[in-house]
């Protein structure tokens, strides 16, 4: 009743002295302040932490499930005692996680360099026969052709035709070898031949090869065999190799030597066909009245001496006496 009667009044009240109280009850009341939990929302620190947390643990309970596996695992190799030690030295390489080339990178590296470094010799290429071996010699064949021999080309050639083996750079390099070598005149006719066979078993037509073959062999047709003339012709046509038509017919018909007695006097067989490519060069006669053949074309009939009957009865006793120079028996 005072407190309201005087607070109605609007004076001040007076301040209430706090009594004195025991040291027990006050640790009582200090406790009951301490004890007193004061709730805040969670902050997004907190919640990213637990959430770290969290993450963590999962990492933890995966990887002691793998220890596990993996102990489990090695306990089972244990018993295989053929596997334990590769599997151990496996393990340690893992670990290790070294950065130098294993062994097998450079046993490779190695072999590239011998393989680029081969005997490529025309003793070691006519000793092919497979073409696993030719694939094992590409590489030094690739690095080498542009400087072998013709000796050693034609070696190369033998083998790639045997063998059929096919590879792009190694042929374009061989063609311009090729090229290069019958400019110089430094291929005979078996080596030539070789080249061409090479070309014809692998289906590599070349223009340039055939066009400087023809240039380099139509003066030298007549000293090439038979089969290796009618072996040529039947490869420039099936390749349907246009141009050099005077060297198709030098493979057909070769040019006849000064010595021979054909020479200028028979006539030529592509006149009659209406054209000869050789032109004045022709060995042949373009006469229309020269003979095909020279068996009795030129034969001139041989005059028999003819004795009178007194010539014949008198007889080279006395026929002429010593005038003649004939001695009596």
């Amino acid at each position: 009743f005072w407190l309201s009667f005087g607070a109605g009044r609007g004076e001040h009240l007076p301040e209430m002295k706090r009594g004195a109280i025991c040291t027990a009850a006050q640790e009582d009341e200090d406790s009951d302040e301490e004890n007193v939990m004061v709730v805040k929302p969670p902050s997004k620190k907190a919640h990213r932490k637990s959430e770290e947390t969290a993450g963590r643990a999962k990492l933890l309970e995966t990887e002691t499930a793998s220890g596990e596996v993996s102990n489990t695992q090695k306990k089972e190799k244990e018993f295989a005692w053929m596997d334990s030690d590769e599997d151990e030295e496996e393990g340690k390489k893992e670990e290790k996680g070294d950065s130098k080339p294993s062994e097998e990178k450079k046993e490779k590296e190695s072999s590239g360099d011998e393989d680029e470094n081969a005997d490529v010799s025309a003793s070691v290429m006519d000793a092919v026969s497979t073409f696993g071996k030719m694939m094992v010699l590409s590489p030094a064949l690739l690095k080498k052709m542009g400087r072998m021999t013709p000796e050693d080309i034609a070696a190369a050639c033998r083998a790639l035709g045997r063998t059929k083996f096919f590879d792009g750079d190694i042929i374009r390099i061989l063609n311009d070898s090729l090229k290069r070598l019958l400019q110089r005149d430094r291929l005979n006719i078996e080596q030539a031949n070789d080249a061409l066979q090479c070309l014809w078993s692998l289906n590599a037509y070349d223009q340039g090869v055939l066009t400087a073959l023809a240039r380099q062999f139509k003066v030298r047709t007549g000293q090439m065999d038979v089969n290796f003339r009618n072996r040529w012709l039947e490869i420039y046509k099936a390749f349907g190799h246009k141009g050099d038509p005077d060297f198709f017919q030098l493979l057909e018909v070769p040019h006849l030597t000064a010595v021979q007695p054909g020479y200028k006097r028979l006539r030529c067989v592509f006149m009659d066909r209406g054209q000869c490519f050789v032109g004045e060069a022709c060995t042949y006669s373009h006469d229309p009245r020269a003979p095909v053949e020279l068996e009795g074309a030129f034969i001139r009939p041989v005059s028999k001496v003819m004795m009178t009957q007194t010539q014949s009865n008198m007889g080279k006793h006395i026929y002429g006496g010593f005038k003649n120079g004939q001695v009596g028996a």
